[in-house]
């Protein structure tokens, strides 16, 4: 009978491992620049050979050598051929970009969330729209892991504005990407685990990283006054960091159909069959 318990107990042991290899062995990468064939060093704005092709390998990010977690992408800006034909909206069009991770195999299934973990991005999530880009160089930043990204052009960031989420039927104005505004569109201020301060942090880095000048981060308690919020920045940084983790582990469980629910339920199961084999054991002896 012990020998018998022994193998059950390890034969639960054994499920609960291959259920943690299967919830942690989904990858994300590669990561892609996707956007405006203005942004690739291509004039003609329609063209489809550059520029909004997730399948794209010349389009995939690197990783930076000294920023742990850091991607980047180095490309040239070029004025469209017919720029001074078409108007503000249209020229606006023509400086926009998303970030999508698994370009070549997934296409479009996961474009980068503002703010989020990249185990939480999927379709028609945040395009951006560079502002103050100039014809020449510029370098794409990225850090996955908080959904950060920035674009650097001589030694500065340039200002982005964001369209939060970009279905038909979702806002379609870009604003500048901040947790009030993100709030004001009719998101509510769960939907992004968006850490002012990080986020200024993160891009005074790349500055630095391209030989810039970083400049003053604002402090947490600027993003605590913007949404009204009267939790302490630490309670605060908690409560946004649970939800990032929750969000993330649900990503992640859809992704290996494997439910952590499921294998608790299991080994719960497996555990009370084991001890009603112990107990009639006892009595019949």
């Amino acid at each position: 009978m012990r020998k018998f318990v022994k193998k059950i107990a390890t034969v639960v042991a054994s499920l609960t491992m291959i259920s943690a290899m299967g919830i942690t062995a989904f990858g994300i990468e590669p990561y892609s620049f996707v956007g405006n064939p203005n942004l690739f060093n291509e004039p003609n704005a329609e063209s489809t050979d550059v520029g909004w092709v997730t399948t794209s390998e010349d389009q995939i990010m690197t990783a930076v050598e000294g920023m742990t977690g850091v991607y980047k992408y180095t490309s040239t800006y070029v004025t469209a051929t017919d720029d001074a034909e078409v108007d503000d909206a249209k020229k606006a069009e023509r400086r926009q970009f998303k970030i999508v991770a698994e370009g070549p195999d997934m296409a479009w299934s996961y474009q980068m969330s503002f703010g989020n973990p990249d185990p939480v991005w999927a379709d028609n999530m945040t395009q951006f729209q560079i502002e103050g880009i100039k014809d020449g160089e510029f370098v794409v930043y990225l850090k996955p892991s908080n959904g950060y990204v920035c674009v650097i052009q001589d030694k500065q960031a340039l200002d982005l504005l964001i369209r939060f989420h970009s279905r038909d039927e979702d806002p379609k104005n870009f604003v500048e990407p901040t947790i009030a505004n993100i709030v004001a569109e009719g998101y509510a201020e769960t939907d992004t685990g968006l850490v002012e301060a990080d986020y200024a942090a993160f891009v005074n880095e790349c500055v630095v990283a391209e030989g810039g000048t970083a400049t003053d981060a604002p402090s947490t308690d600027d993003n605590k006054e913007d949404v009204g919020n009267d939790e302490t920045p630490a309670a605060s940084e908690e409560k946004e960091d649970d939800t990032t983790a929750a969000a993330s582990d649900d990503k992640e469980d859809e992704e290996s159909g494997i439910s952590p629910v499921v294998i608790v339920v299991i080994v719960v199961a497996v555990i009370a069959v084991i001890g009603i084999i112990v107990v009639v054991s006892k009595k019949k002896n």
